[in-house]
């Protein structure tokens, strides 16, 4: 049979061990869990863990003429996320681009 576990619970055992000096195994086996149940708890409650675990892939490109000249060319790329809006102007180089891009990934 399957054990309920309250989310008060769940968070009183992932708090404890998150503590200095926490022995998982020892946290476990005091709450009648398996190590890895609880590992599983802890990776799951640290935010954006869910997301990053999933696979990610490319969205659809959205070309938007703001001057109704019909044409794309030579204006500003905006790469947009959740969090940021990344403009590049015009002219600017492949090189440079992928540093600001490759800036922006390790940062989070």
């Amino acid at each position: 049979m399957r054990r309920r576990w309250s989310a008060e619970a769940k968070a009183r055992i992932i708090a404890s061990s998150f503590e200095p000096g926490a022995n998982i195994a020892e946290i476990a086996r005091t709450h009648g869990l398996l190590p890895q149940q609880l590992y599983a708890w802890r990776h799951d409650s640290i935010p954006g863990k869910r997301l990053s675990s999933k696979k990610l892939g490319f969205v659809p490109a959205v070309i938007e003429d703001a001057h109704g000249s019909g044409s794309a060319d030579g204006g500003e790329i905006v790469i947009r996320t959740a969090a940021l809006a990344i403009h590049v102007p015009p002219g600017a180089s492949e090189d440079h681009i992928a540093r600001v891009l490759a800036a922006v990934s390790r940062s989070g």
